[in-house]
C-alpha cells in the first residue's frame, strides 16, 4: 500500500459517513424513519441495495475461490437454488410483504398466528433472529473480510476488523435503512468497478486471454471449463438438493432473507419491491459474478494447484498485479462490499430487538426519538457480539460457505411454504422449527462432521426432518382461530389451501384468487428460465461453447419478453409512477380494520 493508497481509503471513508450524516434527521423519525426508511424505497433502490448487501466482503474471495477450485461449475453451489428462489420472491413474496405493512418478521408472528403464544413467540423469534442470524451472518462476513483485505494490508485479523466495523457502526448508527441503502449503491458501484479494472490489469500481466485458457487447460483438463451441472460433486442427489431448497428458500426465514424482506416492506408500494426485486436477480446472478469469473480463470492459470489457499486466490492477485493506486481502489471496494453487508444486517438485527422486544416489553410509549437512539444502541451491542464471534469461531471458509448458504436453512425452509400456503399451520409448529432449526443445523455440519461429506446428505437429513418435526407438532395441536386466519388471508391474499377461509368468500372473488394463483405459477416458471437462462449463457460464454451460450440467450431473451409483456399488462410498470400509491393505502385501512 503506497500514499496513494491510503489516500483513495480516507477519501472512501469520508464520503460513507457523508452518505450516513445526509440521512440523520430522517432516521430520527422514530421506528418507522429508522428501520423502514418511511416505507419511501424505489425499485431501483431496492435492486441495487439488496446486491449490495449479498455482495459482501467475501464475495471478491468466494467467487474466485469457487472458479478456482471447482472450475466452471463452482458457482453452481449458489446459483441453482438462488436462480430459483429469486424470481419467486419477485413474482409471490416480494407483494406478501409490502401488503402486511410490518416492520420485521418477527412482527409476523402475531398477524399470522393468534393468542398468547404468538404474542409471546414475537419476541422469542426477534432474539432468534437478530442473535441467531444476523449475527452469524455478520460474522461469517467479517471471517471472510480478513481472509480477503489483510494480506494486502499486512494487517492482522483484529486490526482490519475493527477498523471496518466501526466505520460501519458509525454510518449506520447515523442514518438508519436509508443511510444504510444509499451507501450501499455508492459501495456496489465501488467495489463492481474496481474489480472492473483488475481484469485487464491481471490478463495483459499473464500473457493475455489465450495463454490464460491454454494454461489452464493444461493444468486441469476439460473439466475445468464443464459449464453446466451435472458433473464432478454434482450428482443426482446435490442437485434434487439444491432445487429443492431453491423452491423453499423463498420465504425462508422471510424472502429469501429477513433483510430482503426488510426492503420490500419498506417499499413505496408492492410493484416497486416486485421490479425491485426483479432488478435485483440479474444483478446478483450475473452482473456481480463476471468480473470473478475471469479472475478465477486468470489465478488457476497462474497459481498452480495447492500453491495458494483457495480463499486467498482473490488477495493474492491483488498483491501481485495491482499497481499503486489500483490497490488502495480495490481495498476501498472490498471494504465498501463487507460495509454494505453488515450495514443492512446490523440494521435489521437491531430491527428485531427494538420493534419487537424493548418497545412492546420495556418502553411502549416512548417518543420516536428515544426509539430512534435505542435502534443506534441495539445496533452497536450486536456488531460488537458478531465482531467476537466471526474473530474466535469462524474458520475453513468453504465450509462456511456451504453451511450460510445451504445448511443453515435447511430445516426450517417448510416455513417457506405453509406459512402462507396453508391454512391449518399454528404458532406451535412455527414455535418446533425455530427451536430446532439453527442449533440442529450447526451441530449436523460442523460437531457430527457432515461438512466433509457430500452436500445433499447433511441438507435432505435437515430437510426431511424439518418437515417430520414441523407437521407433528402443527396436527398435535390446536388450529388457528377463524378470526386470526380471515385478518392474515384479507391482508395478504395468499394461494393455496386455504378452504376453510375462502369458503366464506363470494364465488367471484374465489375465481379470481385461483386465476390469479395460477397466473402467478406461470410467472414464476418464466422468471426460473430466465434467471436459470442467464447463468447458463454466462457460464457457457465463459467456457467459449458458442452455440450453447447463443441457445441459452435466445431462451432468456423470449423468457424475460413473455414475462415483461405480462407484467406491462397487468400494469406493475405503470405503478412505479405511482398508481400503485391507492393499493398501499387501501392495504394499511385494511389492517386498521381487522
Amino acid at each position: 500500500m503506497k500514499t496513494v493508497d491510503w489516500a483513495i481509503l480516507a477519501a472512501y471513508t469520508l464520503l460513507a459517513l457523508a452518505i450516513g450524516m445526509y440521512f440523520t434527521r430522517r432516521a430520527s423519525r422514530g421506528i418507522e424513519g429508522y428501520f423502514m426508511g418511511g416505507r419511501s424505497l424505489k425499485w431501483w433502490a431496492i435492486g441495487f441495495s439488496t446486491v449490495a448487501t449479498f455482495t459482501s466482503a467475501g464475495s471478491a474471495s468466494a467467487f474466485t475461490m469457487l472458479v478456482y477450485s471447482g472450475g466452471l461449475l463452482g458457482n453452481w453451489w449458489w446459483w441453482l437454488p438462488w436462480a430459483i428462489w429469486m424470481p419467486l420472491v419477485a413474482v409471490i413474496w416480494s407483494k406478501f410483504w409490502r401488503r402486511l405493512r410490518i416492520v420485521s418478521t418477527a412482527e409476523f408472528m402475531q398477524v399470522r398466528y393468534g393468542g398468547r403464544a404468538a404474542r409471546l413467540f414475537r419476541s422469542i423469534a426477534a432474539v432468534y433472529f437478530s442473535f441467531g442470524w444476523a449475527l452469524v451472518l455478520i460474522a461469517y462476513v467479517t471471517g471472510w473480510l480478513t481472509q480477503s483485505v489483510g494480506p494486502i494490508l499486512g494487517w492482522g485479523k483484529w486490526p482490519v476488523i475493527l477498523f471496518a466495523s466501526t466505520l460501519t457502526l458509525v454510518y449506520t448508527a447515523l442514518g438508519g435503512l436509508l443511510g444504510a441503502v444509499y451507501s450501499e449503491i455508492f459501495q456496489f458501484l465501488l467495489f463492481v468497478i474496481a474489480n472492473l479494472i483488475l481484469i485487464p490489469v491481471t490478463i495483459h500481466s499473464a500473457g493475455g486471454l489465450a495463454n490464460i485458457y491454454h494454461a489452464v487447460h493444461r493444468q486441469f483438463g476439460d473439466r475445468f471449463f464443464q459449464a453446466t451441472p451435472p458433473g464432478g460433486d454434482f450428482t443426482a442427489l446435490t442437485i434434487l438438493a439444491l432445487v429443492l431448497q431453491g423452491l423453499f428458500f423463498a420465504a425462508s426465514p422471510a424472502a429469501g432473507e429477513g433483510f430482503t424482506a426488510q426492503k420490500f416492506m419498506a417499499a413505496e408500494n408492492e410493484y416497486h419491491a416486485q421490479v425491485g426485486q426483479l432488478f435485483n436477480s440479474f444483478l446478483s446472478l450475473v452482473v456481480r459474478v463476471i468480473p470473478f469469473l475471469f479472475l478465477g480463470l486468470v489465478a488457476a492459470a497462474v497459481f498452480p494447484a495447492g500453491s495458494v489457499a483457495p480463499a486467498r486466490a482473490w488477495g493474492e492477485l491483488v498483491r501481485r498485479f495491482a499497481f499503486p493506486g489500483l490497490t488502495g481502489l480495490l481495498v476501498a471496494g472490498e471494504l465498501a462490499a463487507y460495509q454494505s453487508a453488515v450495514s443492512t444486517e446490523m440494521n435489521w438485527g437491531a430491527s428485531y430487538l427494538i420493534n419487537d422486544l424493548y418497545k412492546p416489553l420495556i418502553r411502549p410509549e416512548a417518543s420516536p426519538r428515544h426509539y430512534a437512539w435505542a435502534g443506534r444502541i441495539a445496533t452497536l451491542l450486536l456488531l460488537v457480539l458478531a465482531i467476537l464471534v466471526g474473530g474466535l469461531l469462524v474458520r475453513g471458509m468453504m465450509a462456511w460457505f456451504l453451511f450460510i448458504n445451504n445448511v443453515m436453512i435447511a430445516f426450517i425452509l417448510p416455513l417457506a411454504w405453509l406459512r402462507f400456503f396453508w391454512w391449518r399451520m399454528n404458532i406451535w409448529g412455527e414455535i418446533a422449527a425455530l427451536a430446532f432449526g439453527l442449533p440442529l443445523g450447526y451441530v449436523v455440519w460442523f460437531p457430527l462432521g457432515f461438512a466433509t461429506r457430500p452436500l445433499w446428505q447433511g441438507f435432505l437429513l435437515l430437510f426431511g426432518a424439518g418437515w417430520a418435526i414441523i407437521l407433528l407438532v402443527t396436527l398435535l395441536t390446536p388450529p388457528e382461530k377463524p378470526e386470526v386466519l380471515e385478518n392474515f388471508h384479507r391482508l395478504c391474499k395468499p394461494p393455496g389451501l386455504w378452504g376453510k377461509v375462502t369458503r366464506s368468500l363470494a364465488a367471484e372473488e374465489r375465481r379470481e384468487l385461483q386465476v390469479r394463483w395460477g397466473g402467478d405459477v406461470y410467472q414464476s416458471a418464466l422468471g426460473v428460465v430466465f434467471c436459470i437462462g442467464s447463468v447458463t449463457a454466462t457460464a457457457e460464454l465463459f467456457a467459449r461453447h458458442w452455440i450453447s451460450a447463443v441457445l441459452s440467450g435466445v431462451i432468456t431473451a423470449v423468457a424475460f419478453a413473455i414475462f415483461a409483456l405480462r407484467w406491462k399488462k397487468q400494469g406493475v410498470f405503470g405503478s412505479l409512477r405511482g398508481e400503485g400509491k391507492e393499493q398501499a393505502i387501501s392495504g394499511s385501512a385494511n389492517r386498521s380494520v381487522g
